[in-house]
């Protein structure tokens, strides 16, 4: 009696025969009724690449079909916003249905019709609409259920995959920047217990576009004068050297987005110009803050994934390197610019849909110089004596700390655009000019200058530590060990999984100036 072997319990004495003849029989008959109704479109099918029924035909199926009746033709429809579906190709394997019954809890999905012309729909007046429903295509095994913002974008074997972390919120979902040409095709959820699970939501999924905005600057300006980028560059430099050489106060405002290298290099130049140069983290009363994005609405799956209402993904980094109150510091860079004598005030915006600075903009201008880095607020940008354009989080490396307290590494997926750099590069640039460092490093070696420092919960740690899942931090929440964040369970098509993990991108960042970067355009 031939059985399906994921419905069969082990039991000692068992015998089981996967290969034999009757088996692959069965096997096959079972292809044969799979691809009965299914249309023969892999070439112009989304789906084609990572699809399991195109596999599984290619290693299981026959050449040919006896099935010479007309196919039966099912509905085309978009299901919601983001989800359209092609019942051609369904084969009613129901994963969608009980991911938003046992996943999502919200029920949208069912079956309709019955026999060989039952398919996937939603019930009356209630699309599929709930947070997570992009994971839907994410799960189908065929060409069933696509994604919109993906349809006919780029051939999936073009792709090139780089693990990073979701900048969207604070919950931190691992994910996969897919790339084709030096341009964001679309982001996937990479799998990690501890965080996300398999899942990520549908804004976080659509978030990349934030890095191609028409109101992103890529352009140098000096004194509000558009000029190249490194004599900007140059010119902001030496007026932080000068600053930190005469002791006269620099002040600094981050965000929510910036890196912990990032942070730790801006408050380094800070602490310096106030003759501080060791235990920087521990230094404490500086004149250095951080905004935030606005909050979000927050949501919670039946299965316990969360979106965070908290729109920062580096919050927590933010609190451990600059201090507990970060709106406190902002207070006192505000403080310092009223009474006057500052020498800098350094500004890095790295929000993607912008910052509130209303707590600092009047008073921005009475420092001496003001310079902006990030990607462009309107506001605080016409305040600045030197804008350098900075890079979206898909384009630069270094770390997050997520809401839960675990340290996690996002990656470079694709180059900045135009003149944009990654603002851990220039604030090294003006730490060498002040003759802080000797040399210039990737922001993997920032992070060890970071975690150097005794008594801060970085202590000891550097990326290979911190590897694909991230690593809890003594201080934190979450206290998942990185081996128990992964199940090798693939939730999608199991032929997604091997391409990405063989065929993966890897950008290494390095400063341009430092001999590994050997004078390269970008350093990399």
């Amino acid at each position: 009696e031939i059985q399906a072997s994921c419905t069969v319990p082990i039991r000692d004495g068992m015998v089981i025969k996967a290969s034999s003849e009757k088996a692959l029989a069965a096997r096959n008959a079972t292809m044969e009724f799979l691809l009965i109704n299914h249309p023969l479109d892999c070439p112009v099918c989304d789906q084609a690449g990572e699809c399991d029924l195109q596999q599984y035909s290619y290693d299981y199926g026959k050449a040919g079909s006896r099935f010479l009746e007309p196919k039966v033709q099912k509905p085309n429809k978009d299901l919601g916003p983001l989800i359209r579906f092609n019942g051609d190709r369904c084969i009613n394997c129901t994963r969608c249905v009980r991911f938003c019954e046992e996943i999502t809890g919200t029920g949208e999905l069912g079956q309709v019709e019955r026999g060989d012309r039952n398919y996937i729909d939603t019930f009356p007046g209630i699309p599929l609409d709930n947070p997570l429903s992009g994971c839907t295509a994410d799960i189908c095994p065929v060409g069933a259920l696509l994604d919109k913002d993906f349809i006919h974008k780029s051939r999936v074997w073009l792709l090139r995959g780089t693990k990073s972390v979701c900048g969207h919120c604070a919950t931190g979902c691992n994910i996969n920047v897919e790339q084709w040409n030096d341009v964001v095709q679309r982001l996937t959820p990479r799998e990690n217990q501890s965080v996300n699970r398999w899942w990520m939501c549908d804004e976080g999924r659509l978030s990349y576009k934030d890095a191609y905005s028409k109101s992103r600057i890529t352009g140098a300006r000096r004194k509000r004068t558009e000029c190249r980028f490194d004599e900007a560059l140059s010119e902001a430099a030496e007026k932080v050297a000068l600053a930190i050489k005469e002791k006269r106060p620099i002040v600094a405002v981050a965000t929510g987005h910036a890196t912990n290298e990032e942070l730790f290099a801006l408050k380094s130049l800070v602490a310096a110009s106030q003759g501080i140069t060791k235990d920087v983290v521990k230094a404490r009363g500086l004149s250095i803050g951080a905004v935030f994005a606005k909050d979000g609405a927050a949501w919670k799956a039946k299965d316990g994934f969360e979106v965070s209402s908290d729109r920062s993904p580096n919050r927590g980094g933010v609190e451990r390197i600059l201090g507990d109150d970060a709106s406190a510091g902002v207070d006192r860079v505000r403080d310092a610019l009223e009474k006057g004598g500052v020498g800098v005030a350094i500004v890095l915006g790295a929000i993607p849909s912008g910052a509130n600075w209303t707590r600092i903009e009047s008073a921005i201008r009475r420092a001496d110089n003001v310079i902006y880095l990030g990607l462009g607020d309107a506001g605080i940008v016409e305040r600045a004596d030197y804008v350098l354009p900075g890079a979206h989080w898909l384009e630069k490396d270094g770390t997050f700390v997520n809401r839960k307290g675990r340290l996690q590494r996002i990656r470079a997926g694709v180059p900045p655009p135009k003149e944009a750099r990654a603002e851990i590069e220039v604030l090294q640039q003006f730490a060498l000019k002040a003759g802080l460092l000797q040399r210039a490093v990737s922001a993997g070696s920032v992070f060890k200058l970071l975690a150097a420092e005794e008594g801060t919960p970085f202590s000891g740690l550097d990326y290979s530590k911190i590897a694909e899942h991230g690593t809890p931090l003594p201080d934190g929440e979450d206290k998942v060990p990185r081996e128990a964040c992964r199940t090798w369970y693939e939730a999608g098509p199991v032929s997604r999984g091997p391409s990405r993990a063989l065929d993966e991108q890897t950008r290494i960042s390095v400063h341009r100036a430092s001999p590994a970067g050997f004078g390269t355009e970008r350093g990399a």
